[in-house]
């Protein structure tokens, strides 16, 4: 499953992940279970189950029929394996669990305050190979590894924003009442297995050398505390202690984007943990995560996210 430690430390320096939007919680009063209530949506190929927790509670179990796809939405919850292997699971985060996968849960900070949300799409196992016997033989990859197919390797990953766009729209076409949305359905369910090995391949693809991670950690720790105030690339290639050329061709390399992107991307995520307030105002949230222009800030929110900064701080 490759080195925790190192898997850590590369995660710490890239770009934030993309969290799904949230589902409105059970009314806690009425549950006749506190750990891991659960809400199922059905459709002819999938299932959908929201699970809910409001206790705190060690060593639940988890296991899979098919292959599930599961997303944080709220709180936190360490997944362990049989092989000992432990991790946090937060919002902006997946994992794929094949069949016949087992794994232990654990919920350290679940409380009425702090409920755990999390978003479990099962899949028919034979749907699954269909549909990647279908992506291959009708649009093959062209670039390595040259085939579509999941990597249970990878099997926890960060959102990037088309894997959330992907798991926000199956999910609301599960819980749509609608005569259409087993079609509707079947053709997200493709896209979402798509955008699933997309993820994967490019987190092969952009997973730095150590000594990429020693070298650009700084300038990534520079643009976190200093997102308030204006940075230019001349001032990262400085902190990089390389020339401007280097450094704009290299960081690109290492994190996927422009230094310049980052920085916004890194001030957007900055201002949805200003808007998970709903005291602050979109104003305050866009000055005090480093924008000068408002209407700027509300393009580029709408932009990396999907919707507008007004309508992520209401749902």
């Amino acid at each position: 499953m490759g080195d925790p430690a190192r898997s850590t430390a590369y995660l710490s320096i890239m770009p934030q992940a993309h969290q799904l939007i949230p589902i409105e919680l059970s009314d806690a009063t009425q549950l006749d279970r506190m750990e891991e209530h659960r809400r199922v949506f059905g459709l002819r190929d999938c299932q959908l189950s929201i699970f809910e927790t409001y206790n705190k509670c060690p060593d639940v179990a988890l296991s899979s029929q098919g292959l599930v796809i599961s997303s944080m939405m709220r709180g936190r919850k360490v997944l362990s394996q049989p092989a000992g292997e432990h991790f946090d699971f937060v919002p902006g985060e997946s994992v794929i669990i094949p069949d016949g996968i087992s794994m232990r849960v654990d919920f350290p900070e679940a409380d009425a305050h702090h409920p755990v949300q999390c978003a479990n799409l099962a899949l028919e196992w034979g749907m699954v190979e269909r549909n990647l016997a279908f992506l291959n033989e009708q649009y093959p990859n062209t670039e390595a590894p040259f085939t579509w197919k999941l990597d249970f390797s990878r099997y926890h990953f960060q959102n990037n924003r088309e894997l959330a766009s992907s798991i926000n729209r199956l999910i609301s076409i599960s819980m749509e009442d609608s005569s259409a949305k087993d079609a509707l359905a079947d053709l997200s369910l493709k896209f979402l297995l798509l955008r699933i090995i997309q993820t994967q391949n490019l987190a092969l693809l952009l997973q730095p050398a150590p000594a990429q991670e020693f070298q650009f950690a700084g300038v990534v720790e520079h643009i976190r505390q200093h997102l308030q105030n204006p940075i230019a690339v001349d001032e990262l290639a400085r902190v990089a202690g390389m020339s401007k050329p280097l450094f704009y061709r290299d960081f690109k390399a290492f994190s996927g984007t422009t230094p310049l992107e980052f920085v916004v991307r890194e001030r957007i995520a900055l201002s949805k943990q200003r808007l998970a307030d709903p005291a602050i105002s979109v104003s305050e949230a866009c000055y005090s995560s480093g924008f000068n222009n408002l209407n700027y800030f509300i393009r580029q929110f709408k932009r990396i996210e999907g919707i507008t900064p007004k309508a992520f701080q209401q749902m």
